[in-house]
This record gives C-alpha cells, structure tokens and sequence, in this order.
C-alpha cells in the first residue's frame, strides 16, 4: 500500500492520534545475524498505553520498513508482514533476509510519525543450492589436448543468489561425468582426479581428459543440474602412436578371392585410442606362409577413407595362406591389434550378378524358419562356384543390432534351376543338400548355389548382407525382410496400468499390452479387447473402445455411475487377461483430493513465498507432497505447504514447475505453478556524486558527464530516459560516430511538451553510451545549486532520481540604464536612469549584503541628491572646478538622510539604495546643456554563499555617459512626425513638377503637329489645282478619257486632325494588278492611304 493511500485509510482516527507517543523499538530475542532465508522478527512497543483504545481494523498496513533505500519487498528482504500481539501497543514485524550484508533498518508509522533508523542486522549466506551454482571452464578454455588436465570452476551460491565461501559450503553432493554431445556415455569413464575449494572461494573440479572430440561436461547436485551446465570443452587427440593404432578386414572378411583387392582400414590412435586424423605413410609386408617367403607388393595403396581411417590396398594374383604386417619403421613396431592371416581363394563371382531371392526377403512371422536362395554369377552371367566355407551371411536387426544366426547349405542345380516345386521336393532337397554338404566337406568341392535359413525370434526390420569371400553382393546394399509379431499369447499379454480407487461418473483408463509367445508388441488388436464386468449392476458401467498407443499397448475408458465395489476384467478375443478379476472401488469426488494451477507473479530480482493449498482441495486429514519439479530459471525452496520462488539474476518472463500431493487415502492430485517475472523499471547502478557547472557556460565544455550507467535486463526492449534540470536545461554533446547492431538501431532525442525535457529512447546500450555525453547550461546569470532529474521507465513503472549540481558564479558586470539625454530638475528627476547587477537575481544571502559602488560625474555645473545617513562613511564629493575625491565632512542630517552636493560624487550602497539616490538626482548650473558621467563598480562581490570572502573576484564596472540639458529635447515621436512631414512635402512638390513636365511636353507636341498640317494643307491644294489643270488640256485632246474629279474641303482643326482627301482614277483601278496604295510624296512627307481614308472610317 501507498503512502497516499495509507493516510487515507488512517484519516478517520485523526481525532484519536496521539501527540507524542512513546516506544521501543527492538530485535526479538536480540538476534539480529541471519541466514538468508531465515525470518527476521522486530519487535515494536508502544508505551503508555497509547494504543489500547484503537481497533486492530486498517492499522496492519501502517508501517513501512527501508532496507538499502527500497521501501517493503525488495532485492534485500522479502515476506513483509506486521501483526499485532495481544493488543495494538506491542508489534511484531517480519521479513526475510535474502540478501548478503550488513543493512541499517529504517521504521516508520505513517499514523503517528514514528522514524527510527537505531536497527542494524547482519545477513549470511544461506545453505547450497546446487541449481543456483554457477559452472564455468578455469579462464573460459574449454579446448584441451587428450592427457591433459581440464579445470571447471563451480561459484557456489544459496537459493537466493548469494556467494558461498569455502566454511559454510559442503561440496559432497556435488557429482561430475561427461557425455558425448549427443548423449550417449563416454566410453571411458571420466577421471576426477582433484575437487575442492580454491584461493578464490571457488570450487575447482580437477579431470583428466582423455576421450577425443566434442563433448559435455554435465556438473549435479542434490538431482539438480549447475547453472551453465552440461559445459561444452573440445578434446583434440595426442600424437599417435603406432602400436595403439588398430586395423580391419574391409566388410570383415580376411578370405580375398583371387584378383581382387585386399583392403584394411587403418585407425591411428593415441595412447588413450582416440583417432588421430591426418595421413601417415604405413608400410606392409605380405608374406606367404607355405613358402615363408616375401611377397612383392607392386601396388600398394594408402588413403584417407575418413578422419583418422586410412584405407590400404593392393591386388591378390595367387591363391594361398598369407600373413599380413602393417609396421612404421620411424616409431620401430607394428599394428598388433589385427588378423594378419588371410587367405586368398579361387574364385570368380560378381557381386552384382549373383542373385539373392527367397520368402525371406518378402517377410516373416517371428519364431518362423525364413529360408533364401544364393546363386553366385561371374561377370559373364555364368555360375560361379566356390567353397561353402567362403560364403558368409550376416543378419541384423536394424533398430538395435540384435544379430540372428543363420544357417548355409549348398544346392544341386538340375539345368541351373532348383529341383523343387512343392513341399515333398524341398525336402528331398534338404536331404540331397544335406548329402551333398558332407560330399563337399569330404571331398572340398564347390558349388554356385545355397541356401539360407534362419529363425528370427524379434519383431522388425532386418537387414541382410551377403558375401562371397571379400565380395559383396548387391553392390554392398543389404537386403531387407520384415518380420511380423506371431499370434497374441493370453498368457503373456496383461493388463498393464490400472486404478483401484476411482471417482465416481468419472472417465477413467486402463492400460493393456498385448504380445506374442517371443514377447514381441502386437499391433492392430483393439478391436477385439473388450470390457467383463464380472459384479455389480451393467446398467451403471460405460465402456468405450480401445485405443491403440504407439508402443504396441492399448488404453480403454470405463465409467462407472454408482458408488461400491466392482470386479472387472479386460478380454481377448473372449480370453481374460491377467490379472483377472480387478477389484475397484468407486467413491465420491469428495473423496479425492483437487488441486488446481496457480498463477504467481514476482519482480526479477526478489522473492516470493506463496501457499500453492489455498485453492486445493483435499478431505479431511494430512496432506502431504509427494514430489515437486524444479523451475527452469530460479530457484525453489518449501516451507511445509509454502513455497518460496526466487528467479536467478537478470531473469524475467515466464517459468513454472509442477507438485504431486497424497492425501490420507494415498490418493494424488497434480497440479502446475505458473510464474510471471515481471522485468524491473530500469534504474540507476551508477550515479555521479558531485557536478559542477559554471554560470551561462556549456559544462563540460567537452564531452559529459561520466558517472551515468543504467541497467536493464533486457537489452533489446527500447526504453526511455528523460532528463530536466530546475533551473537549467540538459543538452548532448556531439555523439561520435558508433557502430551498433542492426537491433540497437533506432536511438531517438527528443524534447518534451514544454521543451525543457531531453527525452533518450533506445535500448539500454545506447543510453548508457549518450548518458556520457550529458551536458547542463544554466538558466540566464543562474548560479548556486541546482538538479537534474532523471526519469526512466518501462511498461512495468517509473523509477526517479535527483541528481545535484552546483554551477559556480561568474561575475558578470553590473548594468546602467539609463537614455542619452535627460534634464535633472525638481520637474524632471533621473526616474529612467536604473542600476542593477544581473549576479543580484540568484543572490543566496541576504540583498543587503550585496554592494556595488556609484560615481556620479558632471561636466560643468552641480549635482545634488539625497543619501540616508548611514552611508557617509563611504561617500566622497568633488567640489566644483576640482578634480580630487573628498571625504564628506560637514552635512546636515535631516530625518536620517544627507544632502550631498558638488560635481561629482561616490559611495558604496545597495543597488536599491543607489537607485533611490539617482531618482533624487538634480543638476544645478548656467550652462544649457552638459555631460553626466555615470560609474558603477560591483567590487569584485558575484554572489558569495554562506561565507562572502570566499566568493570574490577582480571588480568589474561599467559607465554610461548621458547628454544633460534644462530643456527638454524633441521627443522621437514629435521628431518622426516631423522627419514624416517633411518627406511627404518633398514627395508632394516632385509630383507636381512632373505633373508640370508633362503638360508642357504635350504642349510642344501639339504645336509641332499643327504647323506640320498646314504645310501639307498648301501642298494638297496646289496640286490639285495643276491636276485640274492637266486635266482639261487631256478632255480637249482626246475624247476617250474621261475625269472624274472629286473633292471636298473643310476648314482645319484647330488641334491635331489630319485632312481627308480621296481620288479615284479609273486608269489606275484597270492598270493596277493588286489592291495596293498608291501614294504621292510632296518633299519630304509621305501620305498612306490610311491617313487619306482615315476620316471617313
């Protein structure tokens, strides 16, 4: 419960809080050493009987232990719980101790504000836990070479994480051996030659390594398995050693049929046999044991057939007993571990052209005789016969290598055919055969025909191979043949798996195996199983068919609807199975226990105790476990019925493990614990301690701050940090070029809602990398104590810290406002002219520790201003037309304030006080204008702390230089409007004049072109009057022609119109070939028919 919600719980008490309770607080029984997993008691007493009249309802909950800064449950303590005794004025308050160390216990009572931080208790390890050891090869080798020693580090810890020194741990539970990768054993067993603890509090397991190649090294205790084990270690093999080296007949045959090759695998070896891979150059000699002379071997092979195998070969071109040695003459001795005789034979089958047939191949009954037929063929498809003893048949089963025996017989050929067609026939030829075989023993005669029986007594798939000699038909493929389970055996098959206690109206099983007279499973049978209810009324049994499993056994369902006794029996095919009759007794479901899955869920890092009974259910009586799995990835401890679960470290997400009850009736109930481990917030494992800054600067210049690191479990899950500073803002410094991951892509920066937020989102690895560079600049002239607040969080919570910084002064100079003229009279005072010192804002102590000094300076004239009195000591004026500082010597002090006057003047005050002197300020003197000079100097003092001589520096000063006048100057809005006038004006007067340029310009225009028309005007009527003079000379001459003479007058414009004046000429309208104008020019001027027609248009 919250803080928030406690309170709210306790507020209907608030009239009975007591003012000033009395208590102890105390460890029970003194004890404050604890093993981890222990539970802790602390004892709280109230005195005064402050208590008793409060009831018990809504006060468990009040109080709150800290251990390590986590307040309840945390990775320190786990199982908080605080009951009262008899009444509320004795407590008793529990935890569990989980974590190893010395830890200071902080107690408060939120309902009447009790803080006690006097506890101290100290935690040791708890007892081994085997699942919770950590296995680990001695400096992470895990290659070594066959003879050496291999050295495993176990760290032991308890259930709870913590490390287990060498005097509290027992490491005899502790058991060591080695597998193959894939499971099987070594055949070597593995040799433990050192264990126990070391200088560093590790439990060093000491072997010898001997088997080659890859393999695991599998480290228990107490039926647990080590954390980190089975450890994988690799074991090259030592240098080989002739004489430990083996060799095999290829296909297991030393009789070599003449002209073929004789091949021997060679398997180097070490001194411990493991292959040593890689080629050597063997030598051999073949000698021939009738003679015991040395056989040449002109083409003698060698070549790797596999890792460490050789392969050797030469031909065999003569028959006989010979005796083969594989030597190396460099290590001086010979592979010993071989036949060496073989024998080579006159033979010529083919292994591809001999045939193999018979039933056998096709399948068999198991405890049946299984017979095939062998007809040898040489290459050319002809009989090939040889000695019976050079024939060789070999059978196995395939799933598990169970070899049969088999028997060889030879046959007649009648026309290279088998003489049987019937029963009668075979045997008589088994007779003949057998006849025929002792002929051949007798006499060792050959023959390219035999037969093959066997009796398989096991079920399944066999393979068959067959040689002639070293050669193998088939082309070396086995052939196969199927052999079937005999008839069911009632005998021998029983009822398997069965209840004698069931529930009532319940589905329940019985198990049945079925096998033949060889023991083998007989499949495809459930049809003829059946139930016998030998007692009891049939209305109230169900039976439901059988069903087959996959390892030859069948399952049948029965329900039975009333309570009693009944006998049953399983049938076949009307033939009882043992055991016959089954004697079951229905119950009630009360009568057996229940128990159902739970759903627990713990923060990774802490514990959790659990009781798995509260929703089993079980009768009357004792209730016992009888067995409970262990969890993947934490670790389990039982408490009686409770449970206590701690996931290993960095571990979250999902485990479980399962528990087995019995009640009294030795009835079991099964049931699984689901586990949620919720992954914490990610939190701060490194904080810096002390930051530094310095006012209006980027600190650190370079880089950030270190000292940030976060952790989280999961280091791919995106997470986010935001940063903020109260009187600052948090920025990042260039981030230098990383390379990541593909999945640790995605890093984002980003600013909050108002701006002041640096928000980082990216996986854990990323963050920490851009926490480096974490950079902090304070607000404007900001300086003294400030905090950066770091938030983080996942989808499970928030976690917050505050980190502090102190940014250091810099003393900035102080400032002067003031404007560039102004007129001191008793009208007028300085009331624009401020001063002030932007280190004043931030100032921690007190304002009036803060002094700057003023001077006041006047060109010609004086200057007066009112001073309080107590500031005499620091004035100085100087007098008029002096230039020298005097101390103030006689003044007048009227309600506590001075008059100072002269043309200049200086004191050390406030800068409020020096603001009160300049809004008296007045200047006295003939002149109409002057120069006021005005000096501040801070004295070095930029804002001290607890101590002011500590904190300073050089003084800095500024001066402002202000215009002095007695009248008053245009203001700047008068000035604008004025500026403004005067450029409108000026626009106004050269809009008119163009205005004017352009009128007199049109003018002109029109002038010119009214002496230009009354030219042309004269032009026109003098040539009209020649025409028409011209005229009536052509009418006299010729009479053809005839004038059409059309004119029209009118006076002239006065302004701008051209005449009009149009002629028509019937010679010109028949001679002209287009619609052209003809015009006539008089001097210079050129007419176009436009401007002649223009008028009329």
């Amino acid at each position: 419960m919250s803080e928030e919600e406690v309170k709210v719980d306790l507020t209907k008490f608030d009239d009975k809080r007591p003012t000033s309770p009395d208590y102890i607080v105390s460890w029970y029984n003194d004890r404050r050493e604890f093993k981890a997993g222990d539970v802790a008691t602390i004892k709280i007493s109230f005195l005064h009987g402050s208590f008793e009249s409060l009831p018990t309802e809504g006060y468990y909950d009040r109080f709150t232990i800290t251990v390590g800064g986590r307040a309840g449950n945390s990775s320190f303590i786990s199982g908080v719980s605080t009951v009262p005794e008899t009444d509320l004025s004795n407590w008793n308050m529990t935890f569990v101790p989980i974590l190893v160390g010395k830890f200071q216990v902080t107690i408060k009572d939120y309902y009447t504000g009790i803080f006690d931080q006097s506890l101290h208790f100290i935690v040791g390890p708890g007892d081994l836990y085997p699942a919770v050891c950590v296995a680990s090869w001695m400096n992470l080798e895990s290659n070594f070479e066959a003879g050496s020693k291999a050295t495993a580090f176990i760290l032991a810890k308890d259930a709870f994480g913590n490390n287990i020194s060498s005097t509290t741990g027992d490491i005899s539970l502790f058991m060591v051996h080695a597998t193959h990768v894939n499971g099987s054993i070594l055949s070597d067993p593995l040799e433990v030659t050192y264990m126990g603890w070391d200088q560093f509090g590790y439990i060093a397991v000491e072997f010898l390594a001997t088997a080659a190649g890859s393999s695991l090294l599998h480290l228990e205790g107490k039926n647990q398995t080590l954390n980190g084990s089975p450890l994988p270690f690799k074991v090259t093999p030592g240098p080989f050693e002739v004489t430990n080296c083996s060799a095999e007949w290829n296909y297991g045959s030393n009789a070599l049929q003449i002209f073929s090759n004789l091949e021997v695998f060679i398997y180097k070896k070490d001194r411990f046999g493991n292959l040593v891979d890689g080629f050597y150059a063997f030598d051999a000699r073949v000698v021939n044991k009738a003679t015991n002379l040395s056989v040449p071997l002109t083409d003698l092979r060698l070549k790797v057939a596999g890792p460490g195998v050789q392969l050797l070969s030469f031909s065999v071109s003569e028959p006989g007993e010979f005796e083969l040695t594989i030597f190396d003459d460099k290590q001086g001795g010979g592979i010993t571990d071989m036949q060496n005789n073989f024998t080579v034979f006159v033979g010529y089958c083919h292994g591809l052209n001999s045939i193999v047939n018979g039933s056998a191949l096709n399948g068999s009954v198991a405890g049946g005789t299984s017979n095939f037929s062998i007809y040898l063929q040489d290459i050319y498809h002809n009989p090939a016969p040889i000695a019976l003893q050079w024939t060789r048949v070999q059978i196995m089963r395939r799933n598990d290598s169970l070899e049969v025996p088999s028997t060889i017989l030879p046959m007649f050929l009648i026309n290279g055919k088998a003489p049987y067609k019937s029963i009668s026939s075979l045997f008589f030829l088994y007779l003949i055969s057998v006849f025929f075989y002792l002929l051949v023993c007798m006499e060792n005669a050959q023959t390219s025909a035999f037969n093959v029986e066997f009796q398989p007594v096991k079920s399944g798939l066999y393979d068959i191979w067959v040689f002639c000699g070293n050669i193998p038909l088939n082309g070396g493929q086995p052939y196969t043949s199927d052999i079937f389970p005999a008839a069911v055996n009632t005998s021998l098959s029983s009822v398997m798996n069965f209840s004698q206690r069931v529930m009532r109206l319940a589905r329940n099983e019985i198990v049945v195996q079925l096998v033949d007279q060889f023991l083998n499973p007989v499949s495809f049978q459930q049809g003829k199983l059946d139930f016998d209810l030998r007692s009891g009324n049939s209305s109230e049994f169900l039976k439901w068919m059988f069903e087959e499993n996959e390892d030859g056994s069948y399952v049948g369902y029965y329900q039975l609807n009333s309570t009693g006794t009944y006998e049953l029996c399983v049938s076949f095919e009307g033939t009882t199975l043992s055991p016959c009759p089954i004697e079951i007794n229905v119950y009630r479901q009360e009568y057996f226990p229940q128990a159902f899955d739970d759903t627990v869920s713990v923060w990774e890092n802490e514990s959790i105790a659990f009781d798995v009974l509260r929703n089993d259910y079980f009768a009357d009586g004792g209730i016992s476990f009888v067995e409970e799995s262990l969890p993947s990835y934490g670790s389990l401890l039982r408490y009686g019925q409770l449970f206590r679960y701690t996931p290993y470290k960095g571990f979250f997400g999902s485990d479980s493990f399962s528990y087995t009850l019995r009640d009294v009736n030795q009835n079991l109930a099964a049931a699984t614990v689901i586990i949620s481990v919720f992954i914490s917030p990610p939190r701060f494992v490194s904080l810096p301690a002390h930051l530094e800054a310095t006012e209006d600067l980027i600190s650190p210049r370079f880089s950030g701050f270190s000292g940030f690191e976060m952790q989280y479990s999961d280091l791919e899950e995106n997470i986010s940090v935001s940063l903020s500073a109260t009187f600052g803002t948090i920025f990042l410094a260039p981030m230098p070029m990383q390379f990541w991951k593909p999945e640790q892509d995605g890093f984002s920066v980003s600013r909050g809602k108002t701006g002041k937020d640096l928000i980082l989102a990216g996986c854990v690895q990323v963050i920490n990398t851009a926490l480096q560079l974490v950079q902090y600049l304070g607000n404007e002239n900001f300086y003294g104590n400030d905090v950066i607040h770091l938030s983080t969080k996942n989808k499970y919570g928030t976690e917050r810290v505050n980190v502090p910084i102190v940014v250091e002064p810099i003393n900035d100079p102080p400032f002067i406002q003031a404007p560039e003229h102004i007129i001191l009279d008793e009208q007028n005072p300085a009331a624009e002219l401020v001063i002030g010192d932007p280190d004043l804002f931030h100032f921690s102590g007190n304002k009036s520790l803060f002094i700057v000094t003023i001077s006041v300076e006047i060109s010609s004239g004086l200057v007066t201003t009112t001073l309080p009195a107590d500031l005499i000591e620091t004035t100085q004026v100087m007098l008029e037309n002096s230039h020298q500082w005097r101390p103030l010597q006689t003044f007048v002090t009227i309600s506590n304030h001075v008059v100072v006057k002269g043309s200049g003047f200086r004191f050390r005050g406030t800068i409020e006080e020096c603001n009160n002197a300049m809004k008296q300020l007045l200047y006295e003197g003939t002149d109409d204008y002057g120069v006021l000079i005005v000096t501040v100097n801070d004295m070095g003092n930029y804002g001290c702390y607890s101590n002011c001589t500590e904190r300073m520096s050089l003084p800095v000063l500024t001066e402002a230089t202000i215009s002095l006048m007695k009248n008053r100057p245009m203001s700047s809005l008068v000035a604008k409007l004025l500026g403004s006038a005067i450029i409108l004006e000026f626009i106004a007067i050269f809009v008119l004049g163009v205005i004017l340029l352009l009128f007199i310009c049109k003018c002109a225009t029109g002038l010119n072109c009214y002496r230009k028309e009354t030219v042309i005007q004269k032009e026109i009527q003098l040539s009209e009057a020649d025409t028409f003079q011209k005229t009536v000379e052509s009418s006299a001459t010729s009479s053809e022609n005839e004038t059409y003479f059309t004119g029209c007058s009118a006076p002239f414009p006065l302004r701008g119109h051209h005449p009009n004046f149009r002629q028509r000429s019937v010679r010109r309208i028949k001679l002209g070939e287009s619609s052209g104008v003809e015009s006539h020019s008089l001097g210079d001027d050129i007419t176009t028919e436009e401007q002649f027609t223009g008028e009329r248009k």
